[in-house]
């Protein structure tokens, strides 16, 4: 009796288990049907038409590279992580929260760094992004930053990061919540903080809108550099590629003096 018992909770644990499988991919197929059969990633989500895009940002400083006290400019790592709300991707599932889609099937913000000393170099740009039941998009990149300072009194640098959209304006993209923060909390010398700004655009060709207001995020980062440590670093460097310099001079010197050796023994035995 026990292992007809045993046998009938196996083969049910089975077929409820393969009906668990056919439900989640036909679930599955069903939310991709429902959420992009129409779905138009070229166009901006339009949620409510009197209303901008709201746009949350988190940016977290990884790590400061360098800071060069001559230029000034600050070398960092740093973790961008975006979130908004797309409203035509939204569908009802009891089994499937969250997706996985390729970025380039969905349409994605056009945030910039605008005050970089050159390009950013991306170094984690990952394939896929999230989406939720709800609608709600989350976006990740990392990033590696050449960022202008200002020199404030006795070693203190101030580094600001700026990012904002180039094509929309505020009525069409706007940030709802700001978050800067630095990864190494135990570090004392480095302190960042949000910004928020808005600029006036001056009339821009070719765009739809004529005069408006644009908005500005800011991650500032404020930075204690020991100058001293930081001179005697670059004097030992500037030593050690003088020393460099030397020892290839001299070799330079040893090995031509061995050439002229040894044409000289070979003009001999010749002789």
């Amino acid at each position: 009796m026990d292992v007809y018992i045993f046998l009938f909770l196996g083969l049910f644990s089975r077929f409820t288990g393969t009906v668990g499988q056919k439900s989640y991919v036909a679930e599955s197929s069903n939310v991709f049907t429902t959420a992009f059969l129409k779905y138009n990633k070229h166009f901006r989500p339009y949620n409510e038409s009197a209303t901008p895009l709201l746009l949350n940002v988190r940016f977290d400083l990884v790590k400061v590279l360098k800071v060069d006290p001559e230029t000034p400019s600050m070398t960092s790592i740093v973790d961008t992580r975006f979130q908004w709300v797309d409203g035509r991707l939204y569908w009802y599932s009891d089994i499937i929260k969250h997706v996985t889609v390729n970025v380039t099937e969905v349409w994605t913000p056009d945030v910039y760094f605008l005050n970089m000393e050159s390009q950013p170099e991306v170094l984690i740009n990952p394939r896929f992004l999230t989406i939720e039941s709800t609608g709600k998009v989350y976006w990740y990149q990392r990033t590696k930053l050449i960022t202008p300072c200002s020199s404030e009194s006795n070693g203190d640098f101030v580094c600001p990061v700026t990012f904002g959209s180039m094509q929309f304006p505020q009525s069409e993209l706007d940030f709802d919540r700001i978050e800067c923060e630095y990864s190494n909390a135990n570090s004392k010398n480095v302190n960042v903080t949000s910004v928020a700004m808005e600029i006036d655009t001056e009339d821009l060709p070719r765009v739809p809108f004529s005069k408006s207001t644009s908005k500005r995020g800011s991650c500032v980062a404020s930075i204690s550099v020991d100058l001293e440590a930081s001179n005697r670093e670059k004097y030992s460097y500037q030593k050690f590629e003088a020393q460099r310099g030397n020892m290839k001079s001299s070799s330079v010197y040893i090995m031509a003096n061995l050439v002229t050796v040894i044409l000289s023994l070979t003009c001999v035995w010749v002789k």
